[in-house]
């Protein structure tokens, strides 16, 4: 019995520190992308022309071609998805997954859930 709860207890404290590696490394992997390409999208939330008083921001995956970028306001947050055409990034996507006055409720924290997509 005692050999059980040891076994037991050292797989939930794996599964712990498994999160927890994959969580940081995508949040590592978000603040690169968005000091690599800050400049690139910095304004680029204007495009979508709902979303405006943008308090920062971050890319959550980009490839050179398609990029998914985290935008958050007082009011609301949104996750805008660009494709590079002829040099010139253009919003393909606008989705609001959180705001204080409406009914959006998406989960984006933590940045993790977009770790494993690797379309942008």
């Amino acid at each position: 019995m005692k050999k059980y709860l040891v076994r037991t207890s050292l797989c939930i404290a794996g599964i712990a520190v498994l999160f927890l590696i994959v969580w940081c490394v995508s949040l590592i992997k978000c603040e690169i992308l968005t000091s690599k390409y800050h400049d690139d999208f910095q304004n680029e939330y204007e495009q979508v022309g709902m979303i405006s008083d943008v308090q920062e921001f971050k890319v959550l995956g980009c490839n050179g071609k398609k990029a998914k970028v985290y935008y958050v306001s007082e009011n609301d947050g949104n996750v805008v998805e660009f494709e590079k055409q002829d040099g010139v990034w253009v919003q393909t996507s606008w989705d609001t997954i959180w705001s204080r006055s409406g009914s959006a409720s998406k989960v984006i924290w933590p940045y993790w859930l977009q770790f494993f997509d690797t379309g942008a």
